[in-house]
C-alpha cells in the first residue's frame, strides 16, 4: 500500500498556480507586478503597509534538500529552536511561538492540526520553491494561526519549452549523506516538474556535556536520521483562459531521538509521514479569475521509546474557492471561501475526533492615488464548537519619494488575528482543556522601505517598527493536581521590537559579483507574572532572544563562487520566571564552489564548513548541537532550451 501511495504521490504531485494574461492585462495599470499566481497576490497584492520578504533562492538551487530549518537559520532574524540536528525543529516570529506561525504550501495550511505547529526539520522543500516570510498577524488572509507571521511556499512554473535534469550527491562529517535529482519538462501546453531526495546521517559528534562535572567530551547516541522526499508537479494550459494543475508532496522522515544531557538513553524513536495532495483549476469567468482548489493531507506519528508506544494519524481534507475581479482600474477586490476537515485517530485522545471549520473572506485593493496604495482586508471564521473574531486588516503604502536612483516607502499596517485551540488542547488525555477560548490579537506596525539603484550597485533596506497584543494566549504548565501539563489561557502578552532587513548587490564588472545581507530582529515579548513577594512584574517568554543577527555574503567571478554567513543569537530565558537561561552564541558558516559549462551539461563542485568558529551552543536545553564539520558536493545538470 504504501508503495502505492508513494507512486501515485510521484505522479500526481506538487503543482502550482499558472499564468494568465488576461489577469495580468487588467490588473497592470493598477498594480505593477510581475504576473504571478492568485495564490501568490496575497501576500503582495493585498497585504499593503505589511512587511513581505523573500528568501534567498540560492540556497535552495545550490543545496537541494536542505531543509526550511536551516534556511531559516542562515538566511532571517527568526529564532530556530532545534532539538538537535535533524530533530524537531520550530520558528517564530515577533516573540510568539511556533503555533503562531502560519505555514502555507501553494494557499493551504499544512500546519499539524493536533499540535498547531510545523516541524521545518520535515520540510525539505524542491528546488523550485519560492520562500517569502510576512511578518506580523495576518489573519484575514491566512486563517488561524497567523498571529506573529507566515511562512509561505510556492511553486512557480513556467511554460518555455524547456528540458532540464540534474542530480546531485553530497556527504559531509558525522555520517552526513544526501542524494537529489530534479528534472522538468515543457511543450508550452505541457509542464511536469519533478525531484526527490534523500538525506541521512549518523549524528555521532562529540559534544561537552555541560551537565556533568567538568564538562567532559561525549559521543552523542541516539541521534540517528534518514529523510525521503519526493515532489512532483504537472500543468496543464487548457486554453489561454484555463489552466489545471495537479501537485503532490511525500516525506518520510525516521528519526531517533536525541536524549538531552544527564538523561538516560530510553531508545525513543519517532517515524513521520506526510503526504500531500491537490488539485487547482483556475479560468476566466464573469469578467474576473476564478480559482477552485481541492486538497487532502494525510500526517502519521509514530513514537515509541522503551516504556512507551504512541500512534497518531491526522487526515485533513480541504477547499478553497476564490474569485478575483477589476472593479475599477484603481479597485480590486477578491472573494472566497475555505472549508477544512480533520479526521484524527490519536491514542492519547482515547478515541477519534473529527472537527469542521469554515470561513469567508473578503479583500480589496484600492490605488486611491499614484504614490497611495490601500488594501482592506476581513475574514469571518466558524469553527465547530468555538467562535473566532472577525479578522480585519487595513494597510497602506506611501511613496515619499522617487528618482531614477532612490525610493523611498512609507509603510503602516493595522491587522486583527486569531488561533483556535489545537486537538491536543482540548482532547489530549490528561490534561486537554475543552473549555480553552481562542487567541485573539491585534498588531501595529509601520516603517520604511529605500531602494537605491544605479549601473553597478542595486540595493533594498526596510526598517519596521512594531506593537503586538495577544489576548487569552494558550500555554501548557504543570495542573494543580500535579503530574501531568494542562494548556491555559494567559491574560496577555505584549510584545514590541524593531526589525531590519538590508540585501544589496554590487557588480564589479561583467565577471565579477558580490552579493551580501543582513536581517536583525530586537524582541521584547512579555507576560505579567508575580515575583518571589508575589508583586506582578513583566517577564519575556522564555526561549525568545531580544537580538537576532543574521548576515551572509556571495562572491561570484566566473564559474568560481564564495560564500559565508553568521548569525548571532543573544541570551534565551529557558522558564517562565527567568531564573534560568542560555548564553548568547555565534555561529560561521563558510562555503566554496566551482561550476564547469560545456555545451547543455554544467559540473558543480561545492564544499562547506558548518559552524567554522567550533562553537559550543544550545537552542534548547540540553540538547547537543553539532561542533564544527565539512560537507562536498557534486552536481551534473543537463538542459535544453529550443
Amino acid at each position: 500500500m504504501t508503495q502505492r501511495v508513494f507512486f501515485f504521490g510521484f505522479v500526481l504531485g506538487l503543482a502550482q498556480v499558472l499564468f494568465t494574461q488576461r489577469a495580468h492585462a487588467q490588473l497592470r495599470n493598477a498594480v505593477q507586478l510581475q504576473e504571478v499566481t492568485v495564490a501568490g497576490k496575497r501576500n503582495t497584492r493585498y497585504a499593503a503597509g505589511a512587511r513581505v520578504q523573500p528568501v534567498d533562492s540560492l540556497l535552495l538551487q545550490r543545496q537541494p534538500g536542505i531543509t526550511l530549518a536551516d534556511v531559516l537559520q542562515q538566511r532571517s532574524p527568526l529564532y530556530l529552536k532545534s532539538y538537535g540536528n535533524g530533530m524537531t525543529a520550530t520558528v517564530a516570529f515577533r516573540g510568539t511561538t511556533a503555533s503562531h506561525t502560519a505555514v502555507l504550501w501553494n494557499g493551504f495550511n499544512i500546519a499539524l492540526p493536533t499540535l498547531g505547529l510545523t516541524d521545518f526539520a520535515l520540510l525539505p522543500p524542491a528546488a523550485n520553491t519560492q520562500v517569502s516570510l510576512q511578518h506580523g498577524p495576518s489573519g484575514a488572509l491566512h486563517g488561524s494561526g497567523a498571529v506573529g507571521g507566515a511562512v509561505i511556499l510556492e511553486n512557480p512554473a513556467s511554460f518555455k519549452p524547456h528540458q532540464l535534469v540534474r542530480v546531485q550527491q553530497e556527504a559531509g562529517s558525522f555520517g552526513h549523506r544526501r542524494t537529489a535529482a530534479t528534472g522538468s519538462f515543457s511543450n508550452g501546453r505541457l509542464t511536469s516538474v519533478s525531484s526527490f531526495t534523500r538525506t541521512a546521517s549518523d549524528n555521532n559528534f562529540k559534544f561537552k556535556n555541560t551537565t556533568a562535572f567538568g564538562a567532559p567530551t561525549e559521543r552523542q547516541q541516539n541521534a540517528a536520521f534518514h529523510q525521503n522526499s519526493l515532489a512532483q508537479e504537472l500543468h496543464f494550459k487548457l486554453s489561454q483562459e484555463q489552466r489545471l494543475s495537479v501537485r503532490g508532496w511525500y516525506v518520510k522522515t525516521h528519526r531517533q531521538i536525541q536524549p538531552s544531557m544527564g538523561s538516560a538513553n530510553t531508545h525513543a524513536e519517532q517515524e513521520d509521514e506526510n503526504l500531500r495532495l491537490m488539485a487547482e483549476w483556475q479560468g476566466q469567468v464573469a469578467r474576473g479569475t476564478t480559482t477552485v482548489r481541492g486538497a487532502w493531507f494525510k500526517d502519521r506519528l509514530d513514537y515509541r521509546d522503551d516504556g512507551t508506544f504512541s500512534l497518531s494519524t491526522v487526515n485533513t481534507y480541504q477547499s478553497q474557492i476564490e474569485h478575483e475581479r477589476q472593479l475599477l482600474p484603481t479597485l480590486l477586490l477578491q472573494l472566497g471561501g475555505e472549508g477544512q476537515l480533520f479526521k484524527a485517530n490519536v491514542g492519547g485522545y482515547g478515541g477519534n475526533v473529527d472537527e469542521r471549520r469554515f470561513s469567508a473572506y473578503g479583500w480589496l485593493r484600492y490605488d486611491l492615488l499614484p504614490l497611495l496604495q490601500l488594501s482592506l482586508n476581513v475574514r469571518q471564521a466558524w469553527v465547530q464548537g468555538f467562535n473566532p473574531p472577525p479578522t480585519p486588516t487595513l494597510g497602506a503604502n506611501l511613496q515619499l519619494l522617487e528618482t531614477d536612483a532612490h525610493s523611498l516607502v512609507f509603510k503602516a499596517n493595522l491587522s486583527r488575528s486569531y488561533r483556535v485551540p489545537t486537538l491536543n488542547d482540548r482532547f489530549w488525555r490528561p490534561g486537554g482543556n475543552p473549555n480553552l477560548q481562542p487567541e485573539s490579537g491585534w498588531g501595529y506596525e509601520e516603517g520604511l522601505q529605500h531602494q537605491y539603484k544605479s549601473k553597478k550597485l542595486t540595493g533594498t533596506t526596510e526598517a519596521t517598527a512594531y506593537l503586538l497584543n495577544v489576548k487569552d494566549w494558550i500555554q501548557w504548565q504543570p495542573s494543580a493536581n500535579g503530574g501531568y501539563s494542562e494548556p491555559v489561557n494567559l491574560s496577555r502578552v505584549n510584545g514590541h521590537g524593531l526589525e531590519l532587513d538590508s540585501r544589496w548587490q554590487y557588480r564589479l564588472t561583467t565577471d565579477w559579483i558580490l552579493q551580501g545581507g543582513a536581517a536583525y530582529a530586537h524582541t521584547i515579548s512579555e507576560q505579567t507574572l508575580p515575583n518571589a513577594q508575589a508583586k506582578l512584574q513583566d517577564r519575556q517568554l522564555f526561549y525568545v532572544p531580544r537580538h537576532k543577527l543574521a548576515g551572509w555574503l556571495d562572491l561570484r567571478y566566473r564559474g568560481w563562487w564564495l560564500t559565508t554567513d553568521a548569525t548571532f543569537t543573544s541570551l534565551r530565558y529557558s522558564d517562565n520566571d527567568n531564573n534560568n537561561w542560555l548564553p548568547s552564541y555565534t555561529l560561521v558558516n563558510a562555503g566554496a564552489g566551482r561550476t564547469f559549462s560545456w555545451h547543455a551539461f554544467e559540473a558543480q563542485l561545492m564544499a562547506q564548513v558548518h559552524n567554522v568558529t567550533n562553537t559550543v551552543y544550545q537552542t534548547m536545553a540540553y540538547r547537543a548541537m553539532p561542533p564544527r564539520n565539512i560537507r562536498i558536493s557534486l552536481s551534473l545538470q543537463w538542459a535544453k532550451h529550443p
